[in-house]
C-alpha cells in the first residue's frame, strides 16, 4: 500500500490526529518549560521525541510539508541538546511559531483540506537559529480579546525577558501518572461522547425507578403489617440503591477528565502575553488532576482564557513598577483547582494592581449604568462587581487585549450557563482572586425541593447558597422592590408564587394590629455567577437527587423553568432555572 492511499485510510488518519494534537498540546507546555530551565536534558529529550514521532507519522502518510519543517526544527533541537546552541527567548519565540504552522497543517489534514503552505519565512527563521544568522524576532501576537481590565496602566518597557514557568503536582508530572494519560493501549480508552450520553440517559431512567421503588417501600410499611414482605422489598431496595448508586457513579467517572487538559494549554498563552507586554510573569498551577465533566472543562475554556490575560495585561505590574512599590520584579499568577463537595473550585490569584473601587464607580457613572445616588449605597463588594456589567471598562485605552467592555460579560454568561458561582476578592495594591464555584457534572444534579402552593419545585442546589426564615415586617423595598437586609447585604426578593402566577399570590398582610400572630416566609438565597438573590417559597422539604428532563418543543421555553424530573411518588416536577431568574434581579 502506497503511502498516499494509506492517507486515504480514515482510521489511520484519525489516529494520527489524535497522537498528534496529544503530543502539540504537550509541545507548548513542554517548550515553555524549557525556556526557563535551558539545561534541563531529560526536557530536551522529550521536546525532541515528539517532534520526531510527529516528522514519521506524516512521512508514512505523505504530508511532505509537516515533514519539512518537523525536520528543520528537530534540527535544531540536536543543537541544543549537544550544546552547540543555547536556547533563548527569542529562538523559542520561532520554535513555538513552527508550532503554530504545524497546527495549521494538521487542521488541514483534519478538515481534508491539503493545500500547500508558504515555509519559506519559518524554515529561514529556523535556519538562522542554526547557522548562527538569528535575527531578533518580533515579538509574538497575542490573539485579540476583548476583555474587562482590574485596573488600568501604561506599559513601560523592560529590558529582561519575561520568565513564565509552570509548576505542577509532584504527583501530576510522575511517569505512571503520565502513561495513563497519554498511553492509550495501556489503561485507558477513547469513548465516543455519544455513546456516553446515551448510557448516561439509561442510568438516569434506573435512578427514576429507584427512586420510585423507595417510595412504594415507604409506603407500604405503612400501609401494611405484613413483616417479612416488608423486609424482603426493603431488601430489594436497599440492593437496587446499592447498585444503581455505584452503575452511576462508575458512568459518570467516564465522563470526567483531569483539569489539567485545561490548564496546560495556558503556559503558552501567558508566556507569549507577558513577552508580548514585557513583563515577567511566574505561573503556578496546582490541583491539575482534578476531575470535572469534559462537557463542564469544554464550556470552562473561555472565562479562563478571558480571566488569565485580564490578569497579565492590567493586573500585574511591569517590573520596573512593582520594584518601586517594594514587590518582587516577577509577577505572580496562579491558577488551581480543588474538590469541595459535588463542586470544583477554581481560583485565579494574581499579586498585581488589585481594583480601583473609587474608578470603577467614575467610570460606571460616565457610562449611565448606575446613578451617584446608587453607587453611594452599594457595599464595596456590590462597587467590585460592577466590572460584570456589560460595556464596562476602567480601560483608558483600547488595547488588542481588552478596554472594549465585553470579557467579564463572557465570563458572567459562560459561567452562569454552567450554573455556576462568581466571587471576587481584591484589595488595591495587593491584587485580585477570583473564585470559580461550578458543578462536577449536568447531567444529574442535587436538588433543594421547595414547596409552594400546592405544588413542589426542585430548585439546583449548585445555586444555593443556604437558606433562612425571615418574619414578613422584615421585607422592604428599595425602587419599588422587594429586599431584605441580611448579613451586611441587601437581598433582592421573588416570589415564585408571583413569578408562576398563582391565584392566591399576593403578598400576605401583616397581622392585625393588637394580634401576636406573625407570618414567616422561607427564603433560598441562591448565587448565579456574580448575582446574589433570595426566593420566598412556602416550605422547604429537603434534598433529593434529580435526573434533569426536557420539557419538549410542546413545552417549549417557559421563564423560569428549567426542565422536570419524576419523584419518587410518579409526579413531574419542575426544575427551577436559577440562570433565567437572575435576569429579573437589578
Amino acid at each position: 500500500m502506497s503511502n498516499q492511499s494509506m492517507a486515504d485510510d480514515p482510521e489511520l488518519v484519525q489516529e494520527f490526529l489524535t497522537e498528534t494534537t496529544e503530543l502539540l498540546e504537550q509541545l507548548d507546555n513542554d517548550l515553555v518549560d524549557l525556556e526557563s530551565d535551558p539545561k534541563n536534558q531529560d526536557l530536551l529529550n522529550r521536546i525532541f521525541r515528539a517532534f520526531h514521532t510527529i516528522k514519521g507519522t506524516s512521512s508514512f502518510l505523505a504530508y511532505d510539508q509537516l515533514v519539512e519543517l518537523n525536520h528543520s526544527a528537530e534540527d535544531l533541537l540536536q543543537l541544543f541538546r549537544s550544546g552547540e546552541k543555547t536556547v533563548t527567548p527569542d529562538s523559542m519565540d520561532v520554535i513555538l511559531k513552527a508550532i503554530d504552522v504545524i497546527k495549521e497543517l494538521v487542521d488541514q489534514v483534519r478538515n481534508n483540506r491539503i493545500e500547500k503552505l508558504d515555509l519559506t519565512e519559518i524554515l529561514e527563521k529556523l535556519n538562522n537559529i542554526k547557522t548562527g544568522k538569528e535575527e531578533t524576532p518580533a515579538k509574538p501576537e497575542a490573539a485579540p480579546e476583548e476583555e474587562i481590565p482590574a485596573g488600568e496602566q501604561e506599559d513601560e518597557p523592560e529590558e529582561a525577558a519575561p520568565d513564565v514557568r509552570k509548576n505542577a503536582d509532584k504527583a501530576e508530572s510522575s511517569p505512571v501518572k503520565e502513561r495513563q494519560v497519554r498511553d492509550e493501549g495501556s489503561s485507558t480508552m477513547r469513548v465516543d461522547v455519544t455513546r456516553l450520553d446515551d448510557l448516561m440517559n439509561l442510568v438516569g431512567e434506573l435512578v427514576l425507578e429507584r427512586n420510585r421503588l423507595v417510595q412504594l417501600n415507604r409506603e407500604y410499611r405503612i400501609n401494611h403489617n405484613s413483616e417479612e414482605f416488608v423486609e424482603r422489598v426493603q431488601e430489594t431496595t436497599d440492593k437496587i440503591h446499592f447498585v444503581t448508586t455505584e452503575l452511576q457513579m462508575s458512568v459518570m467517572k467516564t465522563r470526567m477528565l483531569p483539569i489539567d487538559r485545561l490548564f496546560k494549554k495556558f503556559a503558552r498563552m501567558i508566556r507569549d502575553i507577558a513577552r508580548e507586554r514585557d513583563k515577567k510573569v511566574d505561573l503556578i498551577i496546582t490541583g491539575g488532576e482534578t476531575e470535572l465533566e469534559k462537557t463542564v472543562i469544554d464550556q470552562l475554556g473561555d472565562p479562563l482564557v478571558h480571566l488569565m490575560r485580564n490578569a497579565i495585561d492590567h493586573g500585574i505590574e511591569p517590573s520596573d513598577e512593582r520594584e518601586k512599590l517594594g514587590k518582587s520584579r516577577i509577577g505572580k499568577l496562579e491558577l488551581s483547582a480543588v474538590h469541595e463537595g459535588n463542586h470544583i473550585l477554581v481560583h485565579i490569584r494574581d499579586d498585581g494592581r488589585g481594583l480601583d473601587t473609587d474608578k470603577i464607580k467614575r467610570k460606571a457613572a460616565e457610562k449611565g449604568l448606575f446613578s451617584e445616588t446608587q453607587l453611594e449605597s452599594m457595599s464595596k463588594q456590590e462597587v467590585m462587581q460592577i466590572i460584570f456589567e456589560p460595556g464596562f471598562s476602567t480601560a483608558d485605552k483600547v488595547s488588542d487585549l481588552s478596554g472594549r467592555g465585553v470579557g467579564m460579560d463572557v465570563v458572567k454568561t459562560n459561567i452562569r450557563n454552567l450554573n455556576g458561582i462568581i466571587d471576587l476578592y481584591s484589595e488595591k495594591g495587593r491584587g485580585t482572586e477570583i473564585v470559580l464555584k461550578l458543578p462536577l457534572t449536568l447531567a444529574v444534579m442535587q436538588a433543594l425541593m421547595v414547596k409552594v402552593e400546592n405544588d413542589i419545585y426542585a430548585v439546583p442546589l449548585s445555586s444555593v447558597l443556604e437558606t433562612f426564615r425571615i418574619r414578613e415586617e422584615d421585607i422592604d423595598k428599595i425602587n419599588q422592590k422587594e429586599v431584605v437586609r441580611y448579613r451586611d447585604s441587601v437581598i433582592p426578593l421573588l416570589y415564585l408564587s408571583r413569578l408562576f402566577r398563582f391565584g392566591n399570590h399576593k403578598r400576605k398582610t401583616r397581622a392585625k394590629e393588637g394580634t401576636k400572630k406573625q407570618i414567616f416566609h422561607y427564603v433560598v438565597l441562591i448565587g448565579v455567577a456574580e448575582k446574589r438573590f433570595g426566593l420566598i417559597v412556602d416550605k422547604l422539604i429537603g434534598q433529593e437527587e434529580v435526573v434533569i428532563k426536557s420539557l419538549g418543543e410542546y413545552m417549549g421555553n417557559i421563564r423560569g423553568i428549567a426542565g422536570g424530573t419524576i419523584s419518587g411518588d410518579g409526579r413531574v416536577r419542575l426544575i427551577v432555572d436559577s440562570t433565567n431568574l437572575s435576569d429579573l434581579v437589578r
